[in-house]
């Protein structure tokens, strides 16, 4: 008798052992969002031009390297916002952004341009933006109209 009461003790506490180690059904994974925001801000969220092809305009073969036009730019993106340092032609100083939905691919900035994610990792993030004006001071042009693409580094 004392060793079916055991083999029962034992059965018992490996049910209860059993479900006490299923996932918490309360518990949600985070979203591709939640995820690319923590990447975006990790650190102090400084992100920074390469010394060239950090900035490309256009597509394909009419592709050109403009980061001439934005010299010593960087982003720094905290949950809800961003501000920007150096020559920003198509970025405000400051800002507020929010994905559009849960995949992350996209975000939208408060001047309504939506920005999209190409790549990202902990170390380098791609993202495109349609820029639709051509603005010009001194005789040099400070942006130009088009698909701009910047390559960001930590």
């Amino acid at each position: 008798m004392k060793t079916s009461f055991k083999h029962l003790l034992l059965f018992v506490l490996l049910l209860i052992l059993a479900f006490a180690c299923k996932d918490d059904p309360s518990v949600t994974p985070p979203t591709e969002a939640e995820l690319r925001t923590e990447i975006l801000t990790a650190g102090n969220g400084t992100w920074n031009i390469p010394a060239s092809d950090g900035v490309l305009l256009g597509e394909g073969v009419n592709t050109i390297d403009i980061g001439e036009l934005f010299q010593n730019f960087s982003i720094t993106f905290t949950t809800t916002g961003y501000t920007t340092t150096g020559t920003t032609p198509v970025w405000a100083r400051s800002g507020t952004w929010s994905f559009v939905d849960n995949s992350g691919t996209k975000f939208r900035r408060n001047d309504n341009i939506e920005v999209t994610i190409v790549d990202i990792s902990a170390n380098t993030v791609k993202l495109t933006l349609q820029w639709n004006e051509t603005t010009y001071e001194d005789g040099r042009n400070k942006s130009l109209a088009g698909l701009h693409t910047f390559t960001f580094n930590k």
